[in-house]
């Protein structure tokens, strides 16, 4: 099955985020909305200005940008199971 390339990124970022969930480790969500930024500003470039991406490019800007939205998946999963446990 084909995938591109960013996307293979933020499959990378997500697993990465998993991780640091596990050991308790997640950056704080400002963090987390940066990551995002940068992965729109590439596809707004790529997007927009038709400023063609590479593939290089999109694969860093994907997990950067998988580690972002993972980080605000899991820190709404770990307060779910705070909300839960109290």
């Amino acid at each position: 099955m084909k995938i591109c390339a960013r996307c293979f990124g933020s499959t990378i970022g997500h697993i990465l985020v998993f991780l640091l969930f596990i050991a308790g480790l997640l950056p704080p969500w400002y963090y987390a909305v940066a990551c995002v930024g940068i992965m729109l500003i590439d596809w707004s470039f790529q997007t927009f200005l038709k400023i063609m991406s590479t593939n290089t490019r999109r694969l860093i800007t994907g997990i950067i940008g998988g580690f972002g939205i993972g980080c605000l998946i899991w820190a709404g999963v770990g307060k779910i199971i705070n909300l839960l446990i109290a």
